[in-house]
């Protein structure tokens, strides 16, 4: 027996590779299933599924093994020698599965961009900090750095060609970001961020704990929110108006620039909409929808 195989063969930049790769095979999941005919020529790499296992990845990219040990100084580290010739990834134990795939393959990052040299001697050490810096235009090098390499992981995990083409909704919605984390196999944080990139609109997610900002996540031409980290959700938020219940949804409603803006920022938005899931622990996720002003 044998088994006829096509590619698309299509020359591609270097940069599109990481959105193209297939699924691996591996031991526990050692069967190849046909999911497209090739030899149709309006099959294209969107219609392939999006699935492998990030060990096998690493495996391939000289990548001798991954562990994990008790400890609470880093979430993840990779050790390498001084020419990347081969590497390490160890990661702090009980991290979730979705968690844990987002630590190496950021990990992986550090290890396949050639300017990245190691914080320490051997390597990186990385908190869940550096795990949620999103700038890559950083002036501080560390920093810097730790956003390239979240943005590989975002890109090898989530690329954004596929997340529009998984898109079942035409307006922003939390629910999307749900259903897109699990299949994915990403965090709801991780996918929310790849979301704001991926989407048409312009889009903005803020994590609340208590009732207070923790973390925000935006895309590039959404406007300056007024309050800072720390600071309480605006009173005329939809979070502090209505009392919602772990999982539960509020629909998209249209609020008041003032709410999330200062002037500067309000004079660019022509409307401003936000949703929110509450969930357990104090934790709550709105997201931000900014239909901007041509003027």
């Amino acid at each position: 027996q044998a088994i006829e195989m096509y590619t698309l063969a299509k020359l591609r930049r270097s940069g599109e590779i990481v959105e193209m790769l297939p699924k691996m095979v591996s031991i526990n999941d050692p069967v190849v299933r046909l999911r497209a005919d090739m030899s149709d020529p309006a099959i294209t790499e969107l219609d392939l599924p999006l699935h492998f296992t990030i060990e096998d990845i690493c495996r391939q990219l000289d990548i001798e093994s991954i562990e994990e040990r008790p400890v609470t100084s880093f979430e993840a580290m990779l050790l390498m020698d001084e020419h990347k010739a081969y590497g390490t990834i160890v990661l702090a134990k009980g991290q979730k599965p979705e968690r844990r795939r987002f630590s190496i393959a950021h990990e992986l990052g550090h290890f396949l961009i050639p300017t990245h040299k190691g914080h320490s001697e051997g390597g990186f050490a990385c908190s869940l900090g550096d795990l949620r810096v999103e700038d890559t235009r950083e002036h501080d090098r560390r920093q810097r750095i730790e956003a390239e390499a979240n943005r590989f992981a975002a890109h090898l995990l989530m690329p954004p060609t596929r997340i529009r083409s998984a898109l079942t909704l035409r307006q922003p919605d939390l629910r999307e970001i749900v259903r897109l984390a699990g299949e994915f196999g990403v965090s709801r944080e991780a996918m929310a961020r790849g979301y704001i990139d991926a989407h048409r609109e312009t889009l903005a997610v803020v994590i609340l704990h208590h009732g207070r900002i923790d973390r925000i996540y935006r895309d590039k031409d959404f406007p300056w929110i007024g309050p800072r980290y720390g600071e309480p959700a605006p009173t005329d938020s939809i979070t502090t108006g209505h009392d919602f219940q772990p999982g539960q949804f509020s629909d998209m409603e249209e609020c008041d620039l003032e709410t999330w803006f200062g002037d500067h920022s309000a004079r660019q938005v022509e409307v401003l909409s936000e949703q929110v899931l509450v969930q357990q622990n104090g934790w709550a996720t709105i997201l931000l929808n900014a239909e901007m002003s041509d003027s």
